[in-house]
């Protein structure tokens, strides 16, 4: 993703943390990623703040970012 990440140029507020197109929440993750708990759980400290990119239907961090950012509604 580093073609991304210099796309982002905007700072820190448009990292995938802040996007309405990532999903980090322990349980969605179980039920987007069947078989996940084999692993440990979507609780797991490895995970760390990870998610989902449904935009991209990719698996990302949180301080990732990309030129299709769309902010979540109320930051």
């Amino acid at each position: 993703m580093s073609a991304d990440l210099a796309a982002r140029g905007a700072g820190a507020a448009r990292l995938c943390r802040s996007c309405t197109h990532f999903r980090n929440d322990p349980a969605y993750l179980e039920r987007a990623l069947p078989g996940l708990n084999v692993l440990s759980s979507g609780y797991a400290s490895v995970r760390g703040e990870d998610g989902l990119c449904l935009k991209h239907d990719r698996f990302t961090g949180p301080r990732d970012g990309c030129a299709d950012f769309t902010p979540r509604a109320g930051r």
